[in-house]
């Protein structure tokens, strides 16, 4: 098989047996992480940033994946996914229980809205459409799996006896066909080189709206081979997925028409960021309970619909941990020359840090003097504070926070007399903590000032992963090149500190640069901006941040007035958290004030050679972020 952290995206997997070999099942336990019968009796809008793993939850949900799964328990090791998609409520006892189909959104979609007809005859036009090619893809899942049409039976509500028959639900060949013929006549309509009038549409389209969503309440099939109980009924779910393709006006109508409580199928709109309105996101995201969405008359969160963000804050971080780690192995498997030698990428991945050589070495010893000196600390005090830096540590990383603390003291300590030494060897020194904060912003003053390796270990992949699965993905496989080069030459599979580092910044500098969305430009320039304030700060000789900032912190009620003084970075914004290069945390208690941070993403942080931790920032005002985005 080829190797399939370079395909990235689960849609190059066509098959559902080459899917399911690399699908893991941690994604879809935290999708349906509470309340999974929601997301299948109303509407559920969700929302993520591209690779946070929105269409590898529709395609393993699909009908022929979970089929496919089915078929091969006897002779696989799927067993956790099919735990995963029980407690999801897609299976249960083995069995299916929804008829999944995904529909991806298609350029004829958006041209619907360029046709010269009023609004609510374009509105009838796409919605026919998604149900006629919805109605396709359910009965093509059902065949795919070698059920024959003839015996499929299409469960109408009671209440739509009329409806049901001008639909032909009764006669399911007659049923495809008619939705063959609706869909057939509105992509006539759409690529006819001069559009019909919209008093020929009668003619040319279809007679009458399409609505088999309203009408449909099951899809009854005879049986499926591979799978025990025979006769199933199932609950029809269409995945509309990336619904950002439309235009905003018609994603906003297929929004209001997916919520109405009298659809009986299961419905899904899945979009990125982009189709969302700026300001609603931004507070679902600072809310943390998805509670915020444009709000229509009589519908209502949770009862008609629900909204899933796909974003997840720090406290997802152990199980992301938990998901790559799965994620990685199930791709290692299939590359058979590391498969044959039981390669585990973390393993591949030495936590082992490289020295400063000795003339680096050398130097850092030379400058840790200079700052004794300027101190005017005496010997004694010198030894008190070399006393507080814990021993198992390097020489070059104790010689750094030696400067640190130094540089700490002197900035504590009054300055008084220029001969004053010898008092001070007799004051009384408060002992400091030197913690994990602290070693690793020693460490990366040692990355900044003499290249030591910073970024390396499977932790600092996961870290620079930023919560999206694509770009783990993207990340991991630059390392699994590396290791698949030494295992051909005959050396040992691990990559030492400096490969590692090295690696992981020139792909995170490149995919910044390949970035090609909206208002990229004016995002290089943004998070540009705030690496540079952010190094400024953490590269600071008493390290006042500890390992330093990442992060830009503007109080928050300069953030609440954005909406009305943002100008264009309300836009540059919006897709900057998109496209993870900028996440946001508002409401931030520091300092007795309250911030807003705009806290970069792993990319920029590699590129901008910054510390993964959190809650260091620097601090400024909206009119610098705004500023930061002109030509």
């Amino acid at each position: 098989m080829d190797n399939p952290f370079k395909k990235r995206a689960t849609e190059y997997f066509d098959a559902p047996g080459a899917l399911l070999s690399i699908l893991s099942p941690e994604p879809l336990r935290r999708f349906f992480e509470s309340n999974a019968a929601s997301y299948f009796d109303r509407l559920a809008i969700i929302v993520g940033t591209p690779g946070s793993g929105k269409t590898t939850i529709a395609r393993l949900i699909e009908f022929d994946t979970v089929v496919s799964l089915l078929r091969s328990l006897p002779s696989t090791d799927h067993k956790d996914v099919t735990r995963a998609l029980t407690e999801s409520l897609v299976i249960d006892d083995l069995r299916p229980r929804v008829l999944a189909f995904r529909l991806a959104t298609t350029p004829d979609m958006r041209d619907i809205w360029e046709l010269p007809y009023s609004a609510k005859v374009r509105s009838a036009l796409l919605r026919s459409l998604i149900q006629a090619r919805a109605v396709l893809g359910w009965l093509r899942k059902a065949e795919g799996v070698g059920v024959d049409l003839a015996k499929i039976r299409v469960v109408a509500r009671e209440q739509f006896e009329v409806q049901s028959r001008l639909i032909h639900t009764d006669d399911t060949i007659a049923f495809r066909n008619y939705a063959r013929s609706v869909e057939e006549r509105i992509f006539r309509i759409v690529t006819a080189l001069v559009a019909p009038s919209e008093d020929q549409l009668l003619e040319v389209g279809p007679q009458s709206a399409y609505e088999p969503f309203s009408i449909i309440e099951a899809i009854r099939l005879p049986s499926v081979a591979g799978v025990e109980g025979g006769e199933i009924t199932l609950k029809p779910l269409c995945i509309v997925d990336d619904a950002h393709e439309l235009h905003p006006d018609q994603f906003a109508d297929v929004e209001q028409w997916l919520r109405g409580r009298e659809l009986k199928v299961a419905r899904w709109l899945v979009t990125r960021v982009d189709a969302i309105n700026p300001d609603v996101f931004r507070h679902a995201l600072a809310s943390e309970s998805e509670e915020h969405t444009t709000v229509a008359a009589g519908s209502k969160l949770d009862r008609d619909w629900i909204l899933k963000l796909m974003q997840k804050g720090p406290a997802e971080r152990r199980a992301f941990k938990t998901t790559v780690r799965d994620i990685s192995k199930r791709y290692i498997e299939q590359m058979p020359s590391l498969r044959r030698h039981s390669i585990r990428l973390e393993d591949c991945l030495s936590g082992k840090e490289a020295p400063l050589s000795s003339t680096d070495s050398k130097h850092l010893a030379r400058n840790v003097r200079a700052v004794i000196e300027e101190s005017g600390f005496g010997s004694t005090r010198i030894d008190t504070i070399r006393s507080w830096i814990p021993p198992e540590l390097s020489e070059d990383t104790r010689q750094a926070l030696l400067r640190i603390l130094i540089n700490r003291e002197s900035r504590r300590t009054p300055q008084t007399e220029l001969f004053a030494a010898e008092a001070d060897e007799q004051e009384e020194v408060t002992p400091r903590t030197v913690n994990a904060a602290l070693i690793s912003g020693a460490n990366l003053r040692l990355f900044h000032d003499y290249g030591k390796p910073y970024y390396f270990g499977f932790d600092r992949l996961v870290d620079a992963s930023g919560e999206n699965i694509e770009q783990f993905i993207q990340l991991a496989g630059s390392l699994v090149d590396n290791v698949e080069t030494k295992i051909l030459r005959g050396r040992e599979p691990k990559l030492d500190a400096k490969i590692q580092n090295d690696v992981l910044i020139q792909q995170a500098t490149a995919s910044i640069e390949r970035w090609n969305f909206p208002h990229s430009d004016a995002v290089r320039r943004l998070i540009a901006f705030i690496s540079t304030r952010c190094k400024e700060r953490t590269l600071e000789a008493n390290a006042p941040l500890d390992d330093g900032a990442n992060a830009f912190g503007i109080p928050q009620s300069e953030m609440d007035r954005f909406q009305k003084e943002g100008g264009r970075l309300i836009q540059v914004l919006h897709y900057a958290l998109a496209y993870n290069a900028i996440s946001l945390t508002e409401n931030y208690e520091c300092k007795r004030k309250t911030w807003c941070l705009f806290q970069l993403g792993g990319l920029p942080i590699l590129k901008g050679g910054l510390t993964f931790g959190r809650g260091g920032f620097c601090e400024g005002h909206l009119s610098d972020l705004i500023a930061s985005i002109g030509e």
